[in-house]
């Protein structure tokens, strides 16, 4: 679904599909053993190459996400490769599972309509893990753009995860209709810009550790370095093997950004209506288990991974992706290079444009039917419309602001664009 539709956390961002990648991982350059070697019976020689050797090899098991279950940021920020995403409106119990089981990073956002911020903080109590320990990552609404109401949700963030939040994001960079309500050009306070002072203001205050946005493209990257005073530390976006986000990435690498990955295990095609591809995919299968391959696939990317379940089983399996400090999957450059090239792969054709058309003499409120209930995407006023973009297969559904359940629902069609005649109850029947 892209940027103007709701999704399981966060909406896709429409990025082409670019040349798969086969660079392994970044590694860190030193000259060759044979020039360091001390050629001298000096002690001191000796010991300066030893040093120099072991200095060597620590850093590159830091970057090395084989052997790091961890990775740093460009402030020196370190934090795990491996999270639990709160999308979905996570309970506090999956939460607190999730850090019984060994995770140490937490993914969640202000936006209400896919998260529960409070629930996170809450499980976060309840596991007796210290806060000290864990990785909050969180997001501002774009409905929320700002500096001054920016900073009073980055204060409330922080207060509700004990004083600070270590990696603090925007969710999106501007607001649309079915994501901030028909009115948000009269609402919201600012922009981006605004808001991101206000999170560098915060970051230099110690309230937040580490900042970026989310649901960005490369364009967007380079112009946020351009203007920020202190440089973006984290990006998030959709990145699976059949949507690498390849580009986004090299940006990211380019500007020394770490790249955190949702959606890595297909959840974005199943919103499509679409078989997952994913964990249905043959091709991951001849390497073990899809959902196993797909991440360490990413990890060995070098991305950041927030996996999302609600399955005890599954929550512990994606714990145990290191093991004693080691990736437990093994894939190697060939595998690696045979599942890059799976990006792109899928056609990419099924995009709609829903024109929602109020017929009708009362408000009708449209809702976006998702797998986990029904989310709010806009509302029309008589002889009003709403316009989604959405994909072949979604389904929506109308209500009047005075009931409580749907009158009707509505499939989405192949047509690139559609449009349908929203007409209440009393009036007929709906086209």
């Amino acid at each position: 679904m892209q940027a103007s539709v709701l999704q399981d956390a966060s909406p896709r961002y429409p990025n082409a599909a670019t040349t798969p990648s086969t660079r392994l991982i970044t590694r860190v350059s030193h000259a060759p053993a044979a020039l360091l070697t001390p050629t001298t019976g000096c002690a001191s020689m000796r010991n300066l190459w030893l040093i120099f050797m072991t200095t060597q090899a620590a850093l590159q098991q830091e970057d090395d996400p084989r052997a790091s279950p961890t990775i740093k940021l460009s402030n020196g920020v370190v934090m795990p490769r491996v999270g639990y995403g709160c999308a979905g409106k996570a309970s506090a119990r999956y939460v607190e599972r999730a850090l019984r089981e060994g995770v140490r990073l937490i993914d969640t956002a202000q936006a209400d309509e896919w998260y529960d911020e409070a629930a996170a903080a809450d499980g976060l109590r309840a596991s007796g893990v210290s806060r000290d320990d864990v990785t909050v990552v969180t997001k501002l609404h774009p409905k929320n753009h700002g500096a001054t109401t920016a900073r009073r949700l980055i204060d409330e963030s922080a207060q509700r995860f004990g004083g600070y939040v270590d990696v603090f994001l925007q969710h999106y960079l501007a607001c649309w209709d079915g994501l901030c309500g028909k009115n948000w050009r009269n609402t919201v306070e600012g922009d981006w810009r605004d808001s991101w002072r206000a999170m560098e203001a915060a970051y230099d205050e110690g309230l937040v550790k580490a900042i970026g946005v989310s649901n960005v493209g490369p364009r967007e990257v380079d112009e946020l370095v351009k203007f920020a005073r202190i440089k973006p530390h984290v990006v998030q976006a959709w990145m699976d093997p059949f949507h690498a986000s390849v580009e986004l990435r090299k940006t990211c690498e380019k500007h020394n950004i770490r790249f955190m990955a949702y959606s890595t295990l297909g959840t974005q095609w199943s919103m499509q209506g679409r078989a997952n591809p994913v964990l249905s995919s043959s091709k991951l299968r001849e390497f073990g288990d899809p959902a196993r391959v797909a991440l360490s696939w990413a990890l060995l990317r070098n991305a950041v991974v927030i996996p999302r379940s609600f399955s005890n089983e599954r929550i512990a399996a994606n714990a145990r992706l290191y093991d004693g400090g080691v990736l437990t999957v093994g894939l190697d450059a060939a595998a690696l290079e045979a599942i890059d090239a799976l990006d792109g792969t899928l056609d990419q054709s099924d995009d709609v444009q829903a024109v929602f058309a109020n017929d009708g003499d009362e408000n009708v409120v449209l809702l976006w039917k998702g797998p986990d209930g029904d989310v709010e995407v806009g509302s029309a006023a008589p002889g009003a419309s709403v316009e989604i973009s959405t994909y072949r297969g979604h389904e929506f559904a109308a209500k009047l602001h005075r009931h409580e359940e749907a009158f009707a629902t509505y499939q989405i069609g192949a047509a690139r664009r559609q449009t349908f005649r929203v007409r209440d109850p009393e009036a007929g029947p709906d086209l």
